[in-house]
């Protein structure tokens, strides 16, 4: 596969490590909006107590970690997506995607990042 999303576990410390870094890889014609919300049901499901994801069923405002999209320059860039505190999941397309499996049989996901664009900064007349 040459491009995809791919979801993954991110964290600070060792305190906040999880146990697979991988969550999903979906197909990179998703739109950034259905990954957004796909992003944020995933944080709520694995992280939330039952009286937190309650509240964000009957209202998605009382979600204290919305899912974001990333931003280069202030400008909204929806080929990353930002969900959580820490751990947090973070989505983003890349390429050349693809599993290798080593000597003993394990298989492990390898990946490219994609950069993302240079835009160029806005001044105010």
């Amino acid at each position: 596969m040459k491009t995809a999303w791919l979801i993954t576990w991110e964290w600070i410390g060792e305190h906040a490590k999880k146990d697979s870094k991988i969550v999903s890889i979906l197909n990179y014609r998703l739109s950034g909006q259905r990954v957004r919300e796909y992003v944020e049901r995933r944080y709520v499901d694995s992280e939330y107590n039952l009286s937190e994801q309650l509240s964000y069923a009957k209202s998605t405002k009382n979600n204290p970690y919305p899912a974001e999209f990333g931003k280069i320059n202030g400008v909204s860039w929806q080929d990353q997506i930002i969900c959580g505190h820490n751990p947090y999941l973070e989505a983003r397309k890349v390429k050349n995607i693809r599993v290798e499996v080593d000597s003993n049989g394990e298989e492990h996901l390898e990946w490219e990042e994609i950069p993302p664009p240079k835009l160029p900064k806005f001044r105010k007349p």
